[in-house]
């Protein structure tokens, strides 16, 4: 009987894990320029801040954010994107919140808005084919 019981929860504990893997996400692409006397190191070092703040304040983490820049397209200088990952709407949501309602997050915002200029942002929901 314990040996049935072992074997069920090791397979819940293998579905859930497989089920967390393979879970849809969210994702926030911007498009983005450097601002005139900024580099890319400021960029970098603003979004690290961002996504540390964030994990360590929205419940359950799981964000990440991607620097991506252009390798064949558009090369105009100082061209960049973010793609932010988030593991559901309620942890984008929260991102959201955390910005607009705490010192450290506007702050860290300002901070953002300081390296770079955003034009076009929008949210995907990201599932596996």
């Amino acid at each position: 009987m314990q040996s049935i019981l072992l074997k069920t929860m090791a397979l819940i504990a293998i579905l859930g894990a497989y089920v967390t893997i393979n879970a849809d996400d969210y994702r926030m692409v911007h498009t983005c320029k450097i601002n005139e006397g900024k580099t890319m190191d400021d960029v970098r070092a603003a979004n690290s801040k961002w996504v540390v703040f964030m994990n360590e304040n929205v419940e359950g983490g799981g964000i990440t954010s991607h620097i991506t820049t252009i390798v064949v397209g558009d090369s105009t200088p100082g061209k960049f994107g973010y793609v932010d990952t988030f593991p559901s709407l309620e942890s984008w949501t929260a991102t959201i919140a955390m910005t607009e309602s705490t010192a450290e997050g506007m702050a860290i915002d300002e901070e953002l808005q300081e390296s770079a200029g955003c034009t076009e942002s929008q949210l995907h929901k990201a599932e596996e084919s």
